[in-house]
């Protein structure tokens, strides 16, 4: 007789805890570990949405058109910034005017959401900018989104001779026609606690299709919230792995359903108490329901941690501690706005009458005051068009007599204008980044800047999307200052054990104070000669590296290091300064070109990332394979329309009107930040302390 039919969900519930899948089985409840900052109830409305954007995609032909162009003259960027508009005046905006009706609270949790399906427009932009070069306009949304929230169900033959079926809904199906592969995605809109678990759920969605349909399908999470973050495996790396354990673990499960109080060998407790006991929705259930021996370690490992994460948090702690007591960090100071004497709502009073003095009807909803500048919130009125707003740039100039270019961009239910600020402020490094704040192995974050709302916005070099950076700005930009205090980022937040920096300066003025610290992979690269041999250094070092997974069953450096503790693999960072004076030399030139493709294209798993920055970002000097394998922007002022667009991509050029020295535009997904840099007023302090 064949067991009672298990859900996906379920399986994966079981690998994160066997008593609470136990108990949410036979008893119901709460079953799903709910992370610190978690929003609850956004999960059903981003399926729907996401679900809806597929839909539309493939009926409405406005989403066709973008695709008409050749597909060498695509740029994602802005394919995905009209993809977000279409599909914010069709379904999310209906979607958001109904919910705030319903309930005003809510605006928060949905901007929350919107930012969701802006990384998700934004990947499958990438998708389909890819895919076009293989079909045509009419047929790229159609044969990339093949199913959205498809049924599927398998019954696995068990190790112990018996029979289980699992049934169960994924969110999409796509085709990735580069790879040749079908690729079951699933939607998460947290960080998962225990990304294995997710991993698991996914696989089997993956496994259970390729026996109705007969393909290898790979297999992909995407977790949308708060920030965006991709995990894909290939049908070849699960095969080995996860498709082997599923019908063994299905076999324990059937076991576990089996037991009842009072006998020996209940569900075992989840092998991660100190992480998911925490945030158990059924914890106090869980303590009273089995036996009490056991159930007493499970509290009592909630605050201790394993012999081998004590080794792991000894070693790579030593000089963090190290910093904690020599060195004392300024608090977080306020929104550098509070202290200013500067009446924002009179300057966009200011604005507003100016505007109407040239016929444009607005309506002031709001302002916020960045360290740069001033950001006027306005509303057309009925009938205005927002292009007639951006068309005024050099009028407002006049009139308000600034001394640099307003910015104007039409932003999600309002048109933003920047204002220089006149009593412009400093974002010190030590106000917003401290020694204290931890980062796992699996993470890499850096300092990109300060956001409107005066907090520190970081980039995780482990997200494919911000794995390696273009960066470009002129004299006066702030380039050099950006470039210290993101490397100093990351170097009070890691030990040398973990972490390498790779620094190439031919002008020899970017690094000095960095030359001799600890972190360093190998001496400062100040020649054109040694910087060609560097890049083929971490070619095959990345190589080599892959061999080691390969042997360890491994796809990336974050599981390779979490099962390694005694061997742990240091990320490398290669900062690489003034990337144009090496394109004088052809030879140079196509030997740093190769590495940085292949680097590029497959370094970011290997813990391997590159950061490249030029004064003067070119056609010819970043030239099209540089772009498309350096997905992170920064752009600081440059020197021309043309060279903002370079850097941003698509039609970019607000970075021409920047205001120098740390004033940038991030582009993170499709959304574009204006942010300010840090300044680091004492590097040496912080690399000696």
């Amino acid at each position: 007789m064949m067991a009672e039919s298990l859900s996906v969900t379920k399986v994966k519930l079981a690998f994160e805890c066997p008593r609470l899948f136990y108990l949410g089985h036979r008893f119901g409840g709460m079953t799903m570990f709910v992370p610190a900052g978690k929003t609850i109830g956004l999960g059903r409305a981003f399926h729907n949405l996401s679900s809806q954007f597929a839909t539309i995609a493939r009926q409405d032909s406005r989403f066709q058109d973008l695709f008409k162009p050749e597909a060498d003259r695509l740029e994602v960027g802005t394919i995905a910034e009209q993809m977000q508009q279409l599909f914010y005046e069709q379904a999310f905006y209906p979607y958001l005017e109904k919910a705030i009706a319903n309930d005003a609270s809510q605006a928060p949790a949905l901007l929350q959401l919107w930012q969701g399906l802006i990384g998700l427009i934004q990947r499958w932009a990438e998708l389909l900018v890819n895919n076009r070069r293989f079909c045509s306009a009419d047929e790229v949304i159609r044969s990339t989104f093949l199913a959205q929230e498809l049924s599927v169900e398998h019954t696995f033959t068990l190790p112990n001779g018996k029979t289980q079926l699992v049934k169960g809904k994924f969110d999409s199906l796509v085709y990735d026609f580069t790879k040749h592969r079908l690729c079951v995605v699933e939607y998460k809109t947290y960080q998962a606690i225990d990304r294995s678990a997710q991993l698991a759920q996914v696989a089997l969605y993956g496994y259970m299709l390729r026996e109705k349909i007969g393909l290898q399908i790979d297999s992909a999470v995407y977790s949308v919230m708060p920030d965006w973050q991709e995990i894909t495996f290939s049908w070849q790396q699960l095969k080995e792995t996860v498709h082997k354990i599923i019908p063994d673990r299905l076999a324990q499960m059937q076991t576990w359903l089996a037991w009842e109080p009072g006998k020996p060998e209940p569900p075992p407790p989840t092998s991660q108490p100190n992480l998911l006991c925490p945030i158990c929705p059924q914890f106090n259930k869980c303590q009273s329901f089995f036996p009490a021996p056991e159930s007493d370690q499970i509290a009592d490992s909630i605050n201790v941690t394993t012999d081998k994460q004590k080794a792991v948090t000894a070693k790579t702690s030593v000089k963090r501690t190290q910093k904690q007591k020599t060195t004392k960090r300024s608090p977080r100071l306020p929104d550098t706005g509070s202290e200013s004497s500067i009446d924002a709502t009179a300057i966009g009073r200011d604005l507003v009458a100016a505007l109407q003095s040239f016929g444009t009807d607005v309506e002031y909803v709001g302002a916020a005051i960045a360290p740069a500048f001033i950001r006027i919130k306005l509303k057309p009125q009925a009938g205005v068009r927002v292009n007639s707003i951006l068309r005024l740039t050099d009028d407002l100039r006049v009139q308000l007599g600034l001394n640099h270019p307003p910015l104007i961009s039409p932003q999600a239910g309002y048109v933003s204008v920047d204002l220089p600020r006149p009593d412009r402020q400093t974002a010190y490094f030590e106000q917003y980044v401290n020694a204290e704040d931890e980062q796992s192995t699996g993470s890499c974050q850096i300092a990109i800047g300060v956001d409107l709302e005066g907090k520190l916005v970081e980039a995780d070099l482990s997200n494919p999307n911000t794995c390696h950076f273009l960066v470009g700005g002129t004299t006066g930009s702030g380039k050099s200052e950006f470039l210290r205090s993101l490397l100093l980022s990351l170097t009070v937040r890691h030990s040398a054990d973990l972490l390498k920096i790779a620094l190439v300066d031919p002008k020899r003025v970017t690094f000095p104070e960095f030359e001799r610290m600890p972190w360093l992979y190998s001496p400062v690269v100040k020649d054109s000669d040694r910087a060609v041999e560097l890049m083929q250094e971490l070619v095959d070092e990345m190589d080599n590296r892959y061999q080691k997974f390969e042997i360890a069953k491994c796809a990336e450096i974050g599981t390779y290091n979490q099962q390694h503790f005694d061997r742990l693999i240091p990320r490398i960072i290669c900062i690489f300064d003034e990337y144009a004076d090496f394109m004088s030399e052809k030879e140079v030139r196509i030997e740093l070109e190769h590495s940085i493709k292949r680097l590029g294209a497959m370094a970011r798993a290997a813990g391997i990332h590159l950061i490249v920055a030029t004064q003067r970002p070119e056609a010819r000097v970043v030239t099209p394979i540089i772009r498309s394998n350096l997905p992170g922007r920064v752009a600081l002022r440059t020197a021309s329309d043309a060279d903002s667009a370079i850097v941003l991509g698509g039609k970019q050029t607000d970075a021409v009107n920047l205001l120098g020295k740390g004033d940038l535009l991030y582009l993170s997904g499709a959304q574009l930040m204006r942010l300010q840099s840090l300044f680091a007023r004492d590097v040496t302090t912080f690399l000696s302390s």
